[in-house]
């Protein structure tokens, strides 16, 4: 009968950055969202941490704790990491009681270097997505229930800090959104003038109110035609750019 574990752990990348598991058999599974140079770095870390004496010496195998002489925090940083430690005696502690598994440095060594990048094409790959109009018009759906599409929108692209933007697609960006705005506007106001022409109705003195909220609504309407037309000349000269 096989053995039924006394605790099953379960990770995902919503609560961690590097998942590394090594079953009894078959290769180790690696998931990740880190850049692949930091994800190696930490792999590499942590091979350096199991050569090292650091919880292995005769103090700490028998105590359960860190070596006060080899364990000790090199700087005041690594003293404040340390506060946290508590919460991972048990961890540690099953380390120091558990046999090394053969090849585990070679293990991590091989991981590490795979998650390299050793080329300009791995490097390209690394690169973070640039921000073009289209993903600006996809967070514009994507916000469609919101309360303001447009301040959500904007919130969204504002927080995205992982797309690059060179001054043009910030303009397209701008554009699209001031665009979405100026209808959102124009449509307060036709609302608002249907509101006023349903309760006062067409007479000598709601003439002229109702006569400036079409007014206004036909000049913010065409505000928004401009930027639709700009950004669609602007992507339309980029479009022939690409072309051979």
């Amino acid at each position: 009968m096989p053995r039924i574990p006394d605790a099953v752990a379960v990770a995902s990348l919503d609560t961690h950055r590097l998942i590394v598991a090594v079953p009894n058999e078959g290769p180790a599974e690696i998931t990740c969202n880190l850049p692949r140079p930091v994800a190696a770095s930490v792999l590499r870390q942590l091979a350096d941490g199991l050569d090292s004496p650091a919880g292995r010496c005769d103090t700490a195998l028998a105590t359960g704790r860190p070596c006060p002489v080899h364990d000790v925090p090199a700087s005041l940083s690594e003293g404040m990491l340390a506060a946290g430690q508590q919460a991972a005696e048990g961890f540690a502690r099953g380390i120091a009681q558990a046999q090394r598994p053969a090849g585990l440095d070679a293990l991590l060594d091989h991981v590490a270097a795979a998650m390299t990048p050793d080329d300009d094409e791995h490097r390209a790959a690394e690169e973070p997505p640039a921000l073009t109009a289209d993903d600006v018009r996809d967070a514009l759906a994507f916000n469609a229930d919101d309360r303001d599409q447009v301040l959500a929108t904007l919130r969204d692209v504002l927080l995205d800090t992982t797309a690059t933007r060179t001054p043009e697609q910030a303009l397209a960006a701008a554009r699209v959104l001031l665009e979405a705005h100026a209808r959102q506007v124009a449509a307060l106001v036709e609302a608002h003038y249907r509101a006023t022409r349903t309760r006062w109705g067409l007479s000598r003195s709601t003439r002229g109110l109702l006569t400036g909220y079409e007014g206004a609504r036909k000049i913010v309407t065409a505000y928004a035609d401009g930027l639709a037309d700009e950004q669609a000349l602007a992507e339309g000269a980029a479009n022939e750019q690409v072309e051979p």
